[in-house]
């Protein structure tokens, strides 16, 4: 087909919108004789004639091209699937001389970038009265953010593994032979477990997830370290965006 064109395209006649005198020079079977014209004619005509066949060749690629435009397999439009979550949240804070049992609420943004990998954003805030058998409360609030990997991805159940990082601020109190201390420690924390979610329709499912917190709080009236807290999630999700389960 391309061929066909190509010969076409060479049949069309040429030099319609020449000069006046090239047009006479070329009546007849003999070509025109370059050497009785003006150089400025010869320059045209040269610039004519090589532009007329870069305009056939183009004209040619176009016929030759929309086929092959008009087969090739159309592309959907693909982004990432996001989703967020809120749900109860039970926190074990390793308090002392006894750990405290902390309840509250877990919020959760993720998206996911790719069929295995995402990216996730929690927030928890949790909180107890009258710990350590005093009348102070203790409680949690977690800002933390990483990578999350799909272990698996069937139909309806998805297990998975992150790891969070980001900070956490504690109050609570340490009982110690000096007595009662109460206070609050805001510092860096991190945290890294998976869970499993099951899914309920297309945007809705429900998520477990447990973790282990390592965050810090006071060891002593005067110094604080680092402590290893629980928690276990238990989430409703709501699901959006391209690229769903």
């Amino acid at each position: 087909m391309c061929l066909a064109a190509f010969f076409t395209l060479l049949s069309f006649p040429r030099g319609e919108n020449r000069h006046p005198r090239m047009r006479r020079a070329t009546v007849g079977s003999r070509p025109p004789c370059l050497r009785d014209w003006p150089q400025n004619l010869v320059e045209s005509y040269r610039l004519m004639t090589s532009m007329n066949r870069l305009t056939k060749l183009f004209v040619c690629l176009l016929i030759c091209a929309a086929p092959a435009v008009a087969q090739s397999p159309k592309i959907t439009a693909t982004g990432p699937s996001m989703d967020f979550s809120v749900g109860y949240q039970y926190f074990n804070l390793a308090l002392q001389p006894q750990r405290a049992n902390l309840n509250g609420l877990d919020t959760a943004f993720t998206v996911n970038f790719r069929p295995r990998w995402g990216i996730q954003l929690d927030l928890a805030y949790s909180r107890a009265a009258n710990v350590n058998s005093t009348t102070h409360h203790a409680d949690e609030f977690t800002y933390m953010g990483g990578p999350v990997f799909y272990i698996s991805r069937g139909p309806r159940l998805a297990t998975f593994a992150h790891v969070l990082g980001g900070g956490a601020r504690i109050t609570g109190v340490l009982i110690s032979p000096k007595g009662v201390t109460k206070g609050y420690i805001n510092e860096p924390a991190g945290a890294f477990g998976g869970g499993v979610e099951y899914q309920l329709s297309p945007q809705w499912a429900v998520r477990g997830t447990a973790d282990y917190v390592r965050a810090s709080f006071l060891t002593s009236p005067t110094t604080f370290g680092g402590l290893s807290n629980f928690r276990a999630v238990a989430s409703i999700v709501y699901q959006f965006g391209s690229n769903r389960r």
